[in-house]
C-alpha cells in the first residue's frame, strides 16, 4: 500500500482542476447551497498559506538541477512532495474563491482578471507536477516554467488586493503624495470635501470591481442612486439617511460601516459628512461662497487647509490617548501636517459649547498652534484659558462675544501672527493699545466690527507691517444652477394608473413638466403639483426646476411605463449569456431598470444577455388575460456589438404545447456608430386571450459591413417587458 497517498492525491488534483474549469466556463448556471458561501467566505483566510508554499516550491524547482541539489535524494523528495502539497492547497483556495465571486456585490473587471489569473496559476501549477519528471524537463524549461507560473502568482495577488482595497492599492500612498491640493477658492462641496472621505474610507467595497450591496461611491450619479437598501442620502436630513445611520452605529454592529476591520472615519470626516448632509447644498456649491460663519465652511476650511513643511516646532508631540479623548462630535484636533506634533484646533456647535470645552484642552495646551473658535459663544473670561495655549499662532475669533477686554487678555500670546475678529465688538481703542503687544502680528481681520474706515486707516499707518483686512475678501458667490427635477414615484412602471411625483432636493423649486415629448419652460408648461397629474398609460415625462437667485435646471427627462397584465410565472426556455446573467428568469419582470454607464451596478446585474442563442420566454398566467401589446427594453450600442433584436415573436394559447403564432416584427436597426440608448420595442398585435404567451427575440446573427465589428454576432440586452 505505500505510496497510496501520494497517488490519491494525484487524483485529486486532476478531478480538481477539471472541478475548477468546469466552474470557469458555466458559472452563470450554478446554483450554490447556503452552506457554501461559509465555505467561500475563507477564500481570505486560506489564500495566504498556498502563496507562501508555492513561492517556496517554485523557488526550491528554480534551482532543483544545479550541481549542488541535483543528486541530493531529500532535496528532490521534498521539492515533489511540496510542489504537490502546494498545488492542492492553491486548487482548494481558488474553488473558494470562484464561491465567494458568486455573492452579490462581485462584479467587473478587476475581479475577471483575478479569476482568471488565479486559475492559470493553479493550471500551470498542476502542469509543472505532472511533467516534472519527464526525461525533456531540463534546467531551462524548469526555470522559464517556474518563472512564468511566479508571474501569474502575482498577477492574481494583484487583482485580489484591488478588490479587497481598491485601486491603486499598492501605489496608493506614491499617487497621493504627488497629488495637487485643489484651492480653497477652487474647491466643491461634494467632489473635494465628501468624495475624498468616500474614497479613502468606502471605495475598496464600493466600487466598479466589487459593489457590495449594489452600492457604488465612485462618484456623483452612483451616490445619488444608492444601492439594494435604497437611497443613502436624503438631503436636509441626516438622521433619515443611510450613509449618516451606518457609520453611528457601535462599532460591533454588523451593519456598521466601514466594517470594524476597515480604517474608520475621523470625527472630523463624520462631522463634514453630518453638516453637508444637513445643509442640502447642490453638490457643485464651492466651499468659498457658503457664508463665513458657516459650519460647513469652518470644517472645509480646516480640512482644505495647506500644511507647511517649512516650520519646525520644537515641543513634543502630545499624547496620542489623550488627543483621541478630546475628539469628539463637537471639537476636532488634528496634526497641522504629517507627522508633526503641532495642533490644529477647531469647535463647533453653539449647542455644545460650555467653558471647559475650552479648559479640557490646557492638557494639550503645549501643542495648540492654530484655534478655531468661530461663531461659538466664548466671554472675555475665557480668554484668560487661551492665553496659556502660549505657542498658539493662529487664532480665529470671528462672531464670537470678544470685546476689548478680552482682547487684554491675549497679550501674553508673544506667537500670535493671525488674529480675526469679525463680528465681534471690538473697537479702535482696544485695538490700538492691543496691537501694540502682538509684536509678531502678521494679519489682522476686522471687518464688521465698530471700527471706522477712518480709524482703520490710522491703524494701517501706525502699524504697516500688519494685513489689515476690513472687507469681505472672499470669493464671490457664483450663480448657481438648479439639480435637475427627479422621479419621486417608488416605482417608474405601474399596472393601471400612477399619480406622478416630481421631487427636488432644494426647496421651494417650482416644476414645469410635459407628456409629450416637448421642452417645458416657464411660459407655456403647466406647473407640477402635487396629487393632480394621473398617468393611465406609458409616457415620457420631462421636467425642468426654476427658482429665483438660480439659473433654471436642465431638462431632465423619465420614461414611464405600464405593465397591466404581470405573469404569474416567467420561464426562461433558452441560455443566458455568462456575462449577463442579471436576475434569470426574474429579471424581465422585477422592475429594475438597467444603465448603459460602465461603471454602474445595473450594467452587471439589470441587463439579460443573449448572444448567438434565441431569446424564448414563457408567460404563465392562472387566469386567462387579453393582450394586445408587449414591450421590451433593450440596449443599443452597436460600437460594443449590442444590437436590437432581428426579429421578434409573440406566441399565445391556452395550451403551452401547442401555442399560436399571434405577431412577428422585425425592428429598426442602427445603420451608424453612435452613442448607446435604450429604446423601448413596442409591439401591437391584434387583441388575443390566453393563459400562455411566448416571446421569441433573435439576436443579430451577421453585424453589418459598417460597423467595425462586421461579421460577427450581435449581442441582445434586455431589462424589462411589458404586457398590455
Amino acid at each position: 500500500m505505500k505510496g497510496n497517498p501520494l497517488k490519491i492525491a494525484e487524483r485529486i488534483l486532476f478531478a480538481g482542476n477539471i472541478l475548477l474549469l468546469f466552474f470557469l466556463l458555466f458559472e452563470s448556471f450554478i446554483v450554490l447551497p447556503v452552506w457554501f458561501q461559509s465555505l467561500g467566505r475563507m477564500h481570505p483566510l486560506m489564500l495566504h498559506f498556498p502563496i507562501a508554499l508555492l513561492l517556496l516550491a517554485l523557488l526550491m524547482e528554480f534551482f532543483r538541477f544545479t550541481p549542488k541539489y541535483k543528486d541530493q535524494e531529500f532535496y528532490q523528495y521534498f521539492t515533489k512532495n511540496l510542489f504537490l502539497f502546494a498545488a492542492l492547497t492553491s486548487l482548494i483556495t481558488a474553488l473558494m474563491g470562484l464561491f465567494l465571486s458568486l455573492e452579490e456585490g462581485y462584479s467587473g473587471e478587476a475581479l475577471d482578471w483575478h479569476k482568471w489569473s488565479g486559475a492559470v496559476m493553479v493550471f500551470l501549477t498542476s502542469v509543472l507536477y505532472a511533467v516534472r519528471n519527464r526525461s525533456w524537463y531540463q534546467e531551462k524549461i524548469a526555470r522559464i516554467s517556474t518563472g512564468l507560473t511566479a508571474v501569474t502568482l502575482i498577477l492574481a495577488a494583484h487583482f485580489g488586493a484591488t478588490l479587497t482595497h481598491g485601486d491603486d492599492f499598492i501605489l496608493g500612498p506614491v499617487l497621493q503624495a504627488r497629488t495637487v491640493t485643489v484651492s480653497f477658492e477652487d474647491a466643491q462641496v461634494f467632489d473635494h470635501l465628501i468624495l475624498p472621505i468616500l474614497e479613502k474610507k468606502c471605495t475598496s467595497c464600493h466600487n466598479a470591481s466589487k459593489s457590495k450591496g449594489d452600492l457604488l461611491l465612485t462618484n456623483k450619479e452612483n451616490f445619488l442612486k444608492g444601492g439594494k437598501t435604497g437611497v443613502i442620502f436624503v438631503g436636509g436630513n441626516p438622521e433619515e439617511s443611510l450613509l449618516f445611520q451606518r457609520m453611528h452605529l457601535p462599532l460591533d454592529d454588523e451593519e456598521h460601516m466601514p466594517p470594524s476591520n476597515k480604517p474608520q472615519l475621523t470625527t472630523e470626516e463624520k462631522a463634514l459628512i453630518e453638516h453637508w448632509i444637513k445643509s442640502n447644498l447642490p453638490f457643485e456649491t464651492r466651499v468659498a461662497s457658503l457664508p463665513a460663519t458657516d459650519s460647513l465652511r469652518i470644517l472645509a476650511a480646516n480640512f482644505l487647509k495647506p500644511t507647511s513643511v517649512d516650520e519646525v516646532f520644537e515641543f513634543p508631540h502630545a499624547d496620542a490617548e489623550t488627543v483621541e479623548k478630546l475628539n469628539n462630535e463637537y471639537r476636532v484636533l488634528t496634526p497641522v501636517s504629517r507627522d508633526s506634533p503641532a495642533l490644529d484646533v477647531t469647535l463647533f456647535s453653539k449647542a455644545n459649547y460650555t467653558s471647559s470645552s475650552l479648559e479640557e484642552l490646557l492638557e494639550v495646551g503645549e501643542q495648540i498652534v492654530s484655534l478655531n473658535l468661530a461663531k461659538m459663544p466664548v466671554t472675555d473670561d475665557e480668554m484668560k484659558t487661551v492665553a496659556k495655549f502660549k505657542n498658539l499662532n493662529r487664532l480665529n475669533l470671528n462672531f464670537t462675544e470678544i470685546s476689548g477686554k478680552g482682547l487684554e487678555q491675549l497679550a501674553s500670546l508673544k506667537k500670535l501672527r493671525h488674529l480675526s475678529l469679525s463680528g465681534t465688538s471690538v473697537d479702535f481703542v482696544s485695538l490700538q493699545s492691543a496691537m501694540k503687544e502682538f509684536s509678531n502680528l502678521h494679519s489682522l481681520t476686522v471687518w464688521d466690527t465698530p471700527v471706522t474706515p477712518a480709524e482703520l486707516e490710522n491703524l494701517r499707518k501706525e502699524y504697516v507691517g500688519i494685513n489689515l483686512v476690513a472687507g469681505r475678501e472672499e470669493t464671490e458667490e457664483d450663480i448657481l444652477q438648479l439639480n435637475l427635477p427627479q422621479l419621486a414615484n417608488n416605482s417608474n412602471i405601474f399596472r393601471e394608473s400612477m399619480i406622478l411625483e416630481l421631487g427636488h432636493p432644494i426647496r421651494d423649486v417650482e416644476i414645469r413638466f410635459t407628456l409629450d415629448g416637448t421642452e417645458p419652460n416657464r411660459e407655456n408648461s403647466p406647473e407640477f403639483k402635487v396629487g393632480e397629474t394621473v398617468l393611465k398609460e406609458r409616457k415620457l415625462v420631462k421636467a425642468r426646476a426654476y427658482k429665483e437667485g438660480w439659473l433654471e435646471s436642465e431638462v431632465s427627462a423619465f420614461d414611464v411605463y405600464q405593465n397591466r397584465h404581470l405573469p404569474d410565472t416567467v420561464v426562461l426556455l433558452s441560455r443566458l449569456n455568462r456575462v449577463h446573467p442579471a436576475n434569470g428568469s426574474q429579471t424581465f419582470f422585477d422592475g429594475e431598470m438597467g444603465k448603459f454607464n460602465a461603471n454602474s451596478p445595473a450594467w452587471a446585474n439589470n441587463w439579460a444577455g443573449f448572444l448567438r442563442n434565441d431569446m424564448e420566454l414563457l408567460l404563465e398566467y392562472n387566469v386567462s388575460v387579453s393582450v394586445s401589446n408587449i414591450g421590451m427594453r433593450i440596449l443599443v450600442e452597436p460600437s460594443n456589438v449590442i444590437f436590437p433584436p432581428s426579429s421578434l415573436e409573440i406566441w399565445g394559447g391556452n395550451d403551452p404545447n401547442a401555442l399560436k403564432l399571434i405577431g412577428k416584427m422585425s425592428p429598426k436597426q442602427p445603420n451608424q456608430e453612435g452613442k448607446p440608448y435604450i429604446e423601448l420595442i413596442s409591439f401591437d398585435v391584434k387583441p388575443f386571450e390566453g393563459k400562455f404567451f411566448k416571446v421569441v427575440a433573435k439576436p443579430v446573427e451577421k453585424i453589418p459591413a459598417w460597423s467595425k465589428r462586421k461579421g460577427g454576432a450581435g449581442l441582445l440586452l434586455v431589462d424589462e417587458m411589458f404586457v398590455n
